[in-house]
């Protein structure tokens, strides 16, 4: 299959997954408290950092293996590591239980464990179907995923409303999404059991060193600063002020994720083909330039009209989710060019380079965040340090990408700062017209949308026809 078919079908299982939960949301919000979410994204960022350790993120490194024969040392391995992290969750949290001298909930000790197992076992079936080009069954997967989710959610919800149970509805989301994957990635498995030694684990660590060293770090690192304010918002007893980030993140991030899961995999594989061509700078140009353009008017919009549009579809209590949103919105704007060209690290074997900018940013980031928050007591000044770090990482962290590419940094100011102008004109104009209109009335943010999706639509149309899928030309 070519690109464009590889990445229409990831995009179209990718779309109906975000649907799912976000049309649910509205529901959602009135089944359960801000402390609930809160909970369900403090539980999954834990899971999906400890996930990161028992992959070791040799997962990406499934794609590279010129023989099907040398794959199945590293799902070895893999498995390996997810069967000690495993172990060491379920025996750590009791632990951790009297380190921070607060109960931590039966259900936690049983679900932790399992879902980080569930969610490594997700990612080697990805990179294993990945390699296969079988993106459909990806895609299907992220849909049963989601789908899970979302009916586990509503299930208990009505049922009981237990605080606990989207954390639940979660797992058995994960679960789903495992055992349909699994089918995929059984023979690797197989092999990888029977060929096990530890010469043979070691010899494909050894080879894919880069990941451990970089990839592992880098992606733990990308994930605990990512839920930086989750933690911190929950160290200080704020639950709620981690809903609202939560459900705020979620809405704006679903972009995000469906760039990164429509787009990802096939731009790596795409990438590992085209490597050192023309027409991979190209295509990566074009993909940037469409992404930045075509988002702006609709992340601007959520700048300006988001504590509107949170009242009126989530209800009165998530006022402060709408207000984080209107802040987050230009980070999560260029969180969407960032997750799909860092495939070009692992291409060109240059984790290091995206481990140092990711380290350094991180570390900022936190700091900045917790200390604005201790000193202000304030989440909404503590959110605007978070946003103001984050532009700044997504910037650097292109910059990095180009480099290692051998792409044009010129390029890329040029396509930043077309991006940025559009960014800033759709604000103003929104801006002026939510002052015309007030927000009184709760569906006058109809109008705002209305204007950013023309606007989008009109900025797509003209970038489809100067030629975004064609094989060669400059910006």
């Amino acid at each position: 299959m070519s690109f464009k078919s590889n990445a229409l079908a990831m995009l179209t299982g990718t779309v109906m997954a975000q649907a799912l939960p976000l049309m649910a949301a509205p529901l959602l919000t009135r089944l359960y408290s801000p402390e609930a979410f809160g909970l369900q994204t403090l539980f999954m960022g834990l899971a999906a950092s400890l996930a990161v350790l028992a992959t070791c993120r040799l997962d990406l490194a499934l794609l590279l293996p010129e023989r099907d024969a040398e794959v199945a040392p590293v799902v070895g391995f893999i498995m390996c590591s997810t069967l000690v992290i495993t172990i060491l969750t379920w025996l750590l949290l009791p632990i951790a239980e009297m380190a921070i001298g607060q109960k931590i909930p039966v259900e936690w000790l049983c679900l932790l464990p399992l879902t980080v197992f569930l969610i490594a076992t997700y990612q080697v079936g990805v990179g294993l179907a990945s390699r296969r080009q079988a993106f459909r069954s990806i895609a299907k997967a992220t849909v049963v995923n989601q789908a899970s989710y979302v009916a586990a959610a509503i299930a208990v919800g009505f049922s009981s409303g237990w605080t606990l149970g989207l954390v639940v509805a979660k797992a058995v989301g994960q679960g789903a999404a495992a055992m349909l994957l699994g089918r995929i990635g059984i023979s690797e498995a197989i092999g990888g059991v029977r060929c096990w030694s530890f010469s043979s684990v070691y010899a494909a660590a050894f080879r894919y060193r880069q990941f451990l060293i970089f990839n592992t770090p880098c992606s733990l690192l990308g994930s605990v600063a990512r839920d930086a304010p989750i933690y911190i918002f929950s160290a200080l007893a704020a639950m709620g002020s981690a809903g609202f980030f939560g459900l705020a993140r979620t809405v704006l991030l679903a972009p995000t994720l469906l760039a990164s899961n429509a787009f990802s995999l096939v731009f790596y594989r795409e990438a590992v083909n085209l490597r050192g061509s023309q027409r991979l700078q190209h295509l990566t140009q074009r993909l940037l330039l469409t992404g930045l353009t075509v988002l702006a008017p609709l992340f601007a919009f959520c700048a300006v009209w988001g504590d509107v549009l949170f009242v009126t579809i989530f209800g009165d209590d998530w006022r402060d989710a709408g207000i984080f949103a209107m802040v987050i919105a230009p980070a999560a704007w260029m969180a969407v060019q960032t997750g799909w060209p860092e495939r070009l690290f692992e291409v060109n074997m240059r984790q290091g380079v995206s481990f140092a900018v990711q380290l350094g940013f991180d570390a900022f980031t936190a700091v900045a965040f917790a200390a604005a928050y201790l000193v202000s007591a304030d989440a909404i000044v503590a959110i605007v340090v978070f946003t103001i770090c984050s532009v700044l990482y997504h910037h650097a962290y292109l910059f990095a990408i180009f480099r290692v590419a051998g792409f044009s940094t010129k390029a890329l100011m040029h396509i930043l700062l077309l991006g940025w102008l559009v960014f800033a004109l759709c604000f103003a104009v929104l801006a002026s017209m939510r002052l015309q209109i007030g927000s009184a009335v709760a569906v006058s943010w109809v109008a705002g949308l209305t204007l950013s999706s023309v606007i989008a639509a009109l900025i797509g149309m003209y970038t489809i026809r100067k030629g975004l899928n064609s094989a060669s030309g400059e910006i």
